[in-house]
């Protein structure tokens, strides 16, 4: 199956359809680390060093190495429902069932959730090709 990647900075090459991105799949960034942080996670993604932090800049001052997002209850559950072959639909609809919310509720909530990590670099999200071809016939 060919995919598309949504870019990791969250910015579409086009406008695709809420009803077609049901179809994709969220991917975690293999270089983002996972803790118990209490009843959520913490996830942690490397930083990529900047010219200035090295010698002799690095002897004065310390910098950090990784950027951390914390993630609650409910988005450590969303976090490990994303595992690369679940579609947004199938998790979205696990969500609204085991909280007892409507399906359309919980699409508004675990969607701005993805999108918040999908900004922040943690995840990618890869549209199918099917979905892709659709919303440039559409358009």
């Amino acid at each position: 199956m060919k995919t598309r990647t949504l870019s990791t900075a969250g910015r579409a090459p086009g406008p695709i359809d809420p009803e077609l991105i049901l179809d994709a799949v969220p991917v975690r960034n293999q270089a983002v680390r996972s803790e118990k942080y209490g009843e959520g996670l913490l996830l942690k993604t490397p930083i990529a060093p900047r010219w200035w932090m090295g010698p002799p800049f690095s002897w004065l001052m310390a910098y950090r190495k990784e950027r951390g997002v914390a993630l609650d209850k409910l988005g450590a559950e969303v976090w490990e429902a994303c595992d690369g072959d679940t579609t947004l639909e199938t998790i979205i609809e696990r969500f609204a069932d085991r909280h007892r919310i409507r399906f359309h509720e919980a699409r508004i909530s675990v969607m701005q959730f993805l999108k918040m990590l999908v900004q922040r670099k943690v995840m990618a999200v890869v549209v199918p090709r099917a979905a892709e071809r659709a919303t440039e016939a559409g358009g």
